[in-house]
């Protein structure tokens, strides 16, 4: 669950009822129980549940009553009101945050309501309180930013929020929707709300409004937003004249739903008033703004696009850094990196791990009789050959001329030396082509183990499989010896 700064007994209390309301086999009984325990959280609930923001038809006067009225699941989306309110620092910047988030969910029970959805119309007034929750979450951390942004025309707030670093709050609201293990309708309308095109799913698509409908109230041309909020509304084949009404009644019923939570969020301007506060020179600022806007974007886009570009780019030049270029293999300072990992994985897991070394035999003569293309080609053929061979995990490397090294985490020196039995006759089966010649070629191999819970020393391990090969090397080539004990 989310840290939530300010965090009161009343809110631990509503998400204990939030979480029990989640449980199969919950109760209403149950949760009034749980209700009862804070004779606050009690009074709260009640003046809750009598505000217009619940619209019952009777006023409720104790908590078992209101509990059995609302049932489980209007205890859990009540319970959820109450702990998104003592989210909102107390203050003029916790008010407008709340306000933010009174208004979209005003906005969805009324849509809800009008479409005909009254068993849903709860369900659309906590999905809509909860669309702006990423703003709270950020406001616990840095109060004065987030209120800032929500001073922003509410279609440019994840912008603003992009171009100051942030995640966008419709991401961060999401997230904790998730923590909270809200329903995945609810998570999909808060991620997809700010979306350019309306979801597909109802509740996503009446949030994906109801944000339509708040921003009348939160932006810099009234005339322009409501517009948008009808042709939002036509998407859920709601008329002009319900848009209108809705967005008629919303000021009040914010207030309303403030006080319901015991909270005062200030005068809230009406729609008429609001509509005869616009002048020629504000909708030219306004057209100024929308220009800025979709200019930021694109630089936006662009700087984005630019830093994807950039952290491929850093990708392949720390895979340049690691890779010997002649063969594809690490090179000798990406094997000896891996193999400390790996070691102190070893020493972690108590797992055996094994080395493999070996070079090619005779290599000088392929340099001294056709030259140092066939040195190349051969070296090439190698790599290609024990990229294709070993395990994903495995780590092949070129150690250095014509030397190679393979590290195997979690394997006995047994596999190893079956491994390295295997690469010693493909490479003997090898034919490297050099122009008109074909070259035989065959690899001596050393074979070493560490084992136990201990810090490996790695140069002690390249050592005891360096002294294998040499006993390979001295005993006649194109075999594998395997070092005569592991070292622990």
């Amino acid at each position: 669950m989310a840290n939530l700064k300010g965090n009161t007994p009343h809110s631990a209390l509503a998400m204990q009822i939030v979480q029990t309301a989640l449980k199969s086999d919950c109760s209403v009984g149950e949760l009034a129980k749980l209700a009862e325990t804070d004779p606050g959280f009690g009074i709260r609930l009640l003046s809750v549940v009598n505000s217009s923001a619940y619209a019952l038809p009777h006023k409720v006067n104790d908590v078992p009553q209101a509990a059995s009225l609302l049932g489980v699941d209007g205890m859990k989306n009540l319970a959820l009101g109450l702990s998104l309110s003592q989210m909102a620092p107390v203050g003029p910047e916790g008010e407008l945050l709340l306000g933010i988030c009174l208004r979209r969910g005003v906005a969805a029970r009324l849509l809800a309501e009008r479409m005909g959805m009254r068993k849903r119309a709860d369900d659309c007034f906590i999905t809509g309180l909860f669309l702006e929750t990423g703003l709270l979450t950020w406001a616990s951390d840095d109060l004065r930013a987030a209120a800032d942004v929500a001073r922003w025309p509410a279609e440019a707030r994840p912008l603003q929020e992009r171009l100051l670093g942030q995640m966008p709050h419709p991401a961060r609201g999401a997230a904790l929707a998730e923590e909270w293990n809200l329903s995945e309708e609810i998570v999909s309308a808060i991620r997809h709300h700010h979306d350019e095109v309306a979801p597909s799913d109802l509740v996503s698509k009446v949030a994906w409004a109801a944000e339509r409908l708040a921003a009348v109230f939160e932006g810099s041309a009234p005339e322009t937003a409501t517009k948008n909020a009808i042709h939002a509304g036509a998407k859920l084949n709601l008329k002009e004249k319900m848009i209108t009404d809705i967005l008629d009644a919303i000021p009040t019923l914010v207030s309303s739903a403030a006080s319901g939570f015991n909270r005062d969020i200030g005068a809230q301007i009406g729609f008429e008033a609001l509509k005869q506060q616009v002048d020629q020179k504000l909708v030219e600022l306004n057209q100024n703004f929308h220009t800025m806007v979709h200019r930021l974007e694109r630089l936006l886009g662009e700087k984005e696009e630019l830093n994807a570009r950039l952290e491929t780019a850093n990708k392949r030049l720390a895979q340049l850094a690691s890779t010997d270029g002649l063969t594809g293999l690490f090179n000798h300072r990406a094997f000896q990196d891996s193999l400390k990992r790996d070691l102190h994985r070893a020493k972690r897991s108590g797992l055996p791990l094994s080395l493999i070394l070996f070079d090619v035999d005779h290599f000088k003569k392929f340099n001294d009789s056709w030259g140092h293309q066939a040195g190349d080609a051969v070296l090439m053929a190698i790599g290609k050959l024990l990229l294709a061979s070993v395990r994903i995990g495995d780590v092949p490397a070129r150690y250095g001329g014509e030397e190679f090294v393979i590290i195997l985490p979690d394997t006995p020196v047994e596999g190893a030396h079956q491994l390295a039995e295997r690469l010693r006759v493909f490479i003997s089966n090898l034919r490297v082509k050099v122009g008109a010649n074909t070259l035989d070629v065959t690899s001596s191999f050393g074979v070493a183990e560490v084992r136990g819970r201990r810090e490996h020393d790695a140069a002690k391990l390249i050592e005891a499989a360096d002294t294998a090969l040499y006993a390979a090397k001295h005993g006649g080539r194109n075999q594998v010896v395997q070092a005569p004990e592991a070292l622990s």
